[in-house]
């Protein structure tokens, strides 16, 4: 649906801008296609098609250009070493469910989304895991833990 509208948004800025040529130029061609690309084969494109279906035409000549920076890696590869804080992700649920405490500059708010969010975790000893509802239990790790297993993985091991 995204790439309709960003072909959409594509034929009808040049004809309220008036601008005349590229409707001349469209007349030179013999045929014009659209070619379907599964989203998974196109990720560069969707993204741009997201972006500019959420963009409304302004009504003026011109156009702030959209920046694209094109990395080497993809942003799941740009990790955080270091958990925040020296503390793993979970632990503020593991320790709630293990005593019921909660951190110490908890707002109501904070306390209440902790609670709920604790409804979906189960501590086993020391060991915490999310319940799913398609696959049962994941083992929650921490950022060391993750590295050590995705080396491990990696090298068949």
């Amino acid at each position: 649906m995204a790439e309709k509208e960003a072909c959409n948004l594509g034929i009808e800025m040049p004809v309220d801008m008036n601008i005349k040529e590229p409707l001349e130029q469209c007349k030179k061609f013999t045929k014009i296609e659209f070619e379907h690309v599964p989203r998974i084969q196109n990720e560069f494109a969707d993204a741009l098609a997201t972006l500019s279906s959420m963009i409304r035409h302004p009504n003026k000549n011109y156009i702030d250009p959209i920046e694209v920076e094109i990395r080497d890696q993809h942003a799941y590869c740009f990790h955080v070493d270091e958990e925040p804080y020296g503390k793993s992700w979970y632990h503020n649920i593991k320790r709630f469910l293990a005593t019921r405490e909660y951190p110490e500059d908890a707002t109501n708010g904070q306390k209440r989304a902790l609670r709920r969010l604790a409804n979906h975790f189960f501590l086993n000893g020391e060991v915490l895991y999310r319940r799913t509802l398609d696959i049962g239990l994941m083992r929650c790790v921490d950022s060391a833990e993750a590295t050590r297993l995705l080396e491990e993985i990696h090298a068949g091991t």
